[in-house]
């Protein structure tokens, strides 16, 4: 077992792991990487391949280097990663791979993180292991004798395999209605979409040639029940009343989905014109499995030759700092950005915080907060104290 002193570790090499260390070896700080696969930005790789940013490049760009302006407005999912791998080799210099971090400890005056390769204390852990770490399937009856029949979003890939087959996606988000609407048009013999929910929907760009996300840094600037109130309006005049299709207003607002519930709006990629066209159907919300049959609640049942259930994801922090006092009901952080919990000196998260304007944007200037508190923590008699952290061997690091 090898004990590794380091200033800063910061944990996960998504785009908000990613961005903190660039933004730290900026401030002279030359932080550890810890990534429990053997690649960056591992969860990118793993989404389907007709995926793009709802954030446009221009406000998803990291610190430090700016997304060429080849890849265009709207980064597909293979941009995306491209641009993430370059950022890592140009600004991150070291990573350790193959380490996952089982449980983060206060001892003292530092942190004690355990990990799968060993254990590391440093003085400030930044958590950066992503909004979407774990897919999340419900609990439905009778659901394990349906087989895999049944699979999660984070399991599709391309339309090819549904291709001729009657297919039901549960949850029509943002990845749902992309899911759905490429089955519609990659061959898929009947879609079908189960709803509990209506999704505050919204377009990429409206007015036409303007992201909405302008608007949305303007929204986070209000409170949360009149950002709710002017985003309603704003789905009304996108789309008129989509009520007589199935699809009413949601009773949610589009806010209070992203800040309080954590879930994103549905940026509507064909898939309202599709419902209008009659190419997909909705249907009532799933109760459960009996047998080949899938119940609803409305007590109807259907027999589709495959469910996809594009239900979530958790963040699966409960194991790694849940006995802290950082997190919420929900498994999510409390302290954003440069907050810190009062129990939790030195622990800071970055990428999950949500909001309209999209979590790239956040990410990145929450990165910069992060690393300027950081950087102030360093100077002075702690810098002096700790100095010699620096200058410590690394011993498996490559």
């Amino acid at each position: 077992m090898t004990t590794v002193q380091e200033r800063a570790v910061v944990v996960g090499t998504g785009p908000a792991g990613l961005a903190v260390a660039a933004t730290l070896d900026a401030h002279g700080i030359r932080p550890l990487v810890l990534e429990r696969t053997d690649t960056v930005a591992s969860s990118w790789k793993g989404r389907y391949e007709s995926l793009r940013l709802n954030t446009p490049r221009v406000i998803a760009s990291m610190p430090r280097y700016p997304i060429p302006r080849r890849y265009g407005r709207w980064l597909t999912l293979a941009q995306t990663i491209e641009y993430l791998e370059e950022y890592a080799r140009r600004h991150v210099r070291e990573i350790s791979f193959g380490t996952e971090v089982q449980r983060v400890d206060r001892q003292h005056d530092h942190w004690r993180l355990q990990t799968s390769r060993g254990e590391i204390c440093a003085q400030h852990v930044v958590i950066a292991t992503g909004h979407d770490a774990e897919p999340k399937l419900p609990d439905w009856p009778g659901h394990e004798a349906f087989g895999d029949k049944l699979s999660h979003a984070a399991d599709y890939r391309v339309p090819d395999p549904y291709r001729g087959r009657d297919v039901l996606v549960v949850a029509p988000n943002t990845s749902g209605s992309e899911i759905a609407y490429e089955l519609v048009c990659g061959g898929a013999s009947r879609v079908r979409v189960a709803m509990r929910t209506p999704p505050f929907l919204t377009k990429r760009e409206w007015p036409p040639g303007v992201p909405v996300n302008f608007t949305g840094i303007l929204l986070d600037h209000l409170p949360i029940s009149v950002a709710d109130r002017i985003a309603a309006i704003g789905q009304r005049l996108m789309f008129g009343n989509l009520s007589r299709h199935g699809l009413p207003p949601s009773p949610i607002g589009a806010q209070t989905s992203a800040k309080v519930l954590h879930m994103g709006a549905l940026f509507d990629e064909g898939f309202v014109q599709a419902l209008k066209d009659r190419r997909l159907e909705l249907v009532a919300a799933v109760a459960g499995f009996d047998g080949d049959d899938v119940v609803l609640v409305d007590g109807s049942r259907l027999r589709p030759d495959a469910v996809i259930a594009a239900t979530g994801y958790s963040r699966a922090l409960e194991p790694i700092v849940g006995h802290l006092g950082v997190l919420d009901a929900r498994g999510n952080p409390t302290p954003i950005a440069d907050q810190t919990h009062p129990d939790a000196p030195g622990l800071y998260f970055n990428g999950f915080h949500v909001s309209v304007a999209g979590q790239m944007f956040h990410m990145r200037r929450h990165a910069r907060r992060i690393a300027r508190a950081i950087a102030r923590s360093e100077r002075g008699p702690r810098r002096r104290r700790n100095s010699h952290l620096a200058d410590v061997p690394r011993h498996w690091h490559a």
